[in-house]
């Protein structure tokens, strides 16, 4: 055996021995964090799948209970208020927001959507809160609503349309038909706001205009 090969037997010898003696101390480590690694990512995957699953599930059970309003409304809402407590998000949120729209007077239901709004995102609660100043048109709470409406009518707020032809519709009730023809011609020259309620101002402007013709 020449030299440089018996030099390397050593070479070998020596690193195998260290090699396990690094692993003696070391490897029980390695092997933890290597398992402790794999736990982690199955985990996030698996809590993925399991969120995935229970969204799924969710909207089924949401989508059920909305085929059965107007047939069983009973059911529609034990279902409903089900998953108003329980569901994931934002089935959770859907199914308090469509509850709130069941109750049997248009009092009730602006009182519950009033209550519900609070537990919503900013958005599902902007939305909330319209749909509640909707509801109050043929109650005496609509001037109360109008008011509390008030920050929503900003150009930047995304139902800013809506509650514009609400303060219209305040005004006309109130005998102000000139303030509410002001505000009508506003909300049909805003490209933002919703195409109903661009109709209806543009409609209301004619029957107005019409019975001041007349």
């Amino acid at each position: 055996m020449s030299d440089a090969a018996a030099f390397h037997e050593v070479d070998d010898a020596v690193r195998q021995d260290e090699l396990k003696a690094w692993w003696k101390r070391y490897g029980t480590w390695v092997v933890a964090g290597v398992v402790a690694l794999l736990v982690a990512v199955t985990g996030t995957v698996g809590w993925r799948h399991y969120q995935a699953s229970q969204r799924a599930a969710a909207g089924a059970a949401y989508t059920l209970a909305l085929g059965k309003i107007g047939h069983n409304d009973a059911a529609a809402q034990a279902e409903l208020q089900k998953l108003a407590t329980d569901a994931v998000e934002p089935y959770r949120w859907f199914a308090a927001l469509t509850l709130a729209q069941l109750r049997a007077k248009p009092e009730e239901r602006v009182d519950a959507l009033l209550a519900v709004a609070p537990q919503l995102p900013s958005l599902l609660s902007d939305l909330a809160l319209t749909i509640a100043g909707y509801q109050s048109v043929d109650t005496p709470k609509l001037g109360e609503m109008v008011a509390k409406l008030e920050p929503l009518a900003a150009p930047d707020r995304p139902f800013h349309g809506s509650v514009v032809e609400l303060q219209g519709l305040e005004a006309w009730r109130k005998g102000d038909l000139k303030h509410a023809r002001e505000i009508w011609s506003q909300l049909v020259k805003d490209p933002a706001a919703p195409p109903g309620a661009v109709q209806r101002a543009q409609a209301l402007l004619n029957f107005t205009g019409e019975q001041g013709a007349k």
